[in-house]
């Protein structure tokens, strides 16, 4: 329950300068960047109407995470936070840039559609890495957990607007118009992060070793805590199964609910409305006691639903459970990451929170890959089905070991509790 007088955390940590401005100009970027994946998902639906291409274009933006991930984290480690962070924004104006204007000269086909989803691929765990390293500079470790929680709000008030106004913008604007905005709203972004500095950062003395060294270490530290270990295995499973969903909604608009573009818009808009919800009552929930126990218990809500959505059958009835799909996937995902922020040791940090964004990014999809093929054969509805199935069943595995991971994460590198 949102409670509407627990927003003091709220106020305190945006009153930061550093993470004021960096908010900013985030929220229209955001909201720019859905619009832009609304249009490379209906695009890539018009130039092939093969569910196996949404799997293969998404896969193509989520898979290099698997494997750069890991390298991203050490570089994150190393590297200048702020300086890497701008860099990375700066890369995803120029994409959007440039795949404007080779929409709106009708040289885009699905082989170079597939070439511009790689760019973001590869460069999309350079960002994430710097994301997690870069917060902790922007407002003291008393509200980091506030302010990943109003970045996390922020995404999906992006993740809810964008895809709806990306979707009613294709037909009388057309697709390049919506890479035209997102070019517009990062280059405004990307000028903003040059007035922040990184006041908080950590200084932390670390004995670097070569780069598989590092990589090995983190595997080693993350497979040892009794914590994120079965977190990250939990969070592999639902987000290979669960989260491909969304990459399927241009085929479920159209095939499914026969209702195009503007009904496209509308699933991606409820699905990330659900998220926008999910990580407002995240936000105001403040504390971290007990969020071990929410995260596992959405995990079969958010199982249940995808089910739902998939065998429904019904426009509206889907609308409603694809609602509740974004507020659970949101929920996990966020309180995961903020779960693991406050219990990882902060030598560690990058490399550890790269461990987190290679599943989250990566793990989708590998499983776009096979609920596109899957549905190839058997339908988009059994597919998608099945996958919401394997996340109740990976459900049932995490309540076994709730009691050791509860303290692990919840208690801090220190040992102490977290308030």
């Amino acid at each position: 329950m949102i409670r509407p007088g627990n927003w003091a955390h709220v106020r305190r940590a945006l009153g930061h300068r550093d993470h004021y401005l960096f908010n900013l100009t985030l929220g229209p970027a955001l909201i720019s960047l859905w619009a832009q994946r609304t249009g490379v998902g209906w695009l890539t639906w018009e130039l092939t109407h093969s569910p196996s291409w949404l799997g293969i274009i998404a896969a193509a933006d989520l898979l290099p995470a698997v494997f750069i991930s890991p390298f991203s984290g050490v570089v994150a480690d190393r590297a200048n936070p702020v300086r890497m962070m701008w860099i990375t924004q700066a890369i995803i104006m120029v994409h959007a840039g440039v795949l404007w204007m080779m929409t709106a000269t009708g040289t885009i086909g699905i082989w170079s559609l597939f070439a511009f989803a790689l760019i973001t691929g590869f460069n999309q765990p350079f960002s994430t890495s710097a994301r997690m390293v870069f917060y902790p500079t922007l407002v003291p470790k008393e509200d980091l957990g506030t302010a990943i929680a109003i970045n996390s709000t922020i995404f999906n008030l992006g993740r809810a607007l964008g895809p709806a106004m990306g979707g009613l913008l294709i037909a009388p604007f057309g697709v390049a118009f919506l890479f035209l905005l997102n070019f517009i709203f990062f280059f405004a972004h990307a000028a903003n992060m040059l007035r922040i500095k990184g006041r908080h950062a950590e200084h932390i003395e670390r004995n670097r070793k070569g780069m598989f060294r590092e990589i090995g270490d983190s595997l080693l530290y993350a497979a040892r805590h009794r914590g994120i270990g079965p977190m990250l295995v939990l969070l592999t499973v639902t987000s290979a199964m669960s989260r491909p969903v969304g990459e399927m909604l241009p085929g479920f608009a159209d095939e499914v609910f026969s209702r195009g573009a503007h009904g496209l818009g509308w699933l991606l808009g409820a699905m990330g409305a659900g998220g926008l919800v999910g990580a407002i009552w995240l936000t105001q929930r403040g504390p971290v006691k007990g969020l071990t126990r929410v995260i596992v218990t959405h995990t079969f809500i958010m199982g249940a639903t995808t089910t739902a959505f998939a065998l429904s059958g019904n426009y509206w009835l889907g609308l409603v459970m694809i609602f509740a799909v974004g507020f659970t996937q949101t929920v996990t995902g966020t309180g995961t990451q903020s779960i693991f922020q406050m219990a990882v040791e902060p030598a560690m940090r990058g490399r550890v929170m790269s461990l987190y964004s290679m599943v989250w990014r990566g793990t989708p999809a590998i499983g776009a890959i096979a609920v596109g093929w899957i549905a190839e054969a058997s339908g988009l509805t059994w597919a998608v089905a099945g996958a919401g199935t394997a996340c109740m069943v990976a459900w049932l595995w995490s309540r076994t070991l709730l009691p050791r991971m509860t303290p692990a994460l919840e208690n801090g590198p220190d040992g102490l509790p977290r308030p």
